[in-house]
């Protein structure tokens, strides 16, 4: 009897360990250098895509555009996506073009296009990517 209390007063005041949770797995960064992607062609933008990257850019809100020589405005957005065969697009980092809305917007078309996409069963495994959304309008 006096050994269950002994060893009750001892459970009670030894420190108790807490083994905390496994850290959630990070989605590792995309190589540093991105022309070694694969890439995955994207269909063109849509106008109504085209009409916020264009108000972005004549609010000035997007000062990176470039103007053609035939007076075409376009804005680039580069972006590396890493895709997983079995959940799709896991994780998609823009380039940074001077335009965060712009940026982020064409990360969440980017994943929304791959996931119609006809050959998306065709891509491999568990890789990374790269891609462009090119927005074009007459200036």
């Amino acid at each position: 009897m006096i050994l269950l209390l002994a060893l009750a007063v001892q459970a009670a005041v030894a420190p108790q360990t807490v083994t905390p949770p496994p850290a959630a797995p990070t989605p590792s960064a995309p190589p540093r250098e991105w022309s070694t992607l694969p890439a995955i062609p994207l269909p063109p933008a849509s106008s109504d895509m085209v009409r916020f990257v264009r108000d972005e850019v004549n609010a000035g809100r997007c000062v990176r555009h470039q103007t053609t020589q035939s007076g075409q405005v376009t804005v680039v957005a580069p972006l590396a996506l890493r895709f997983n065969a079995e959940h799709g697009v896991e994780t998609i980092v823009p380039v940074a073009i001077g335009c965060p809305t712009v940026e982020q917007f064409s990360a969440g078309a980017a994943q929304r296009m791959v996931r119609r996409l006809s050959y998306r069963a065709t891509l491999t495994g568990d890789r990374w990517y790269q891609t462009v959304i090119t927005y074009t309008w007459p200036g």
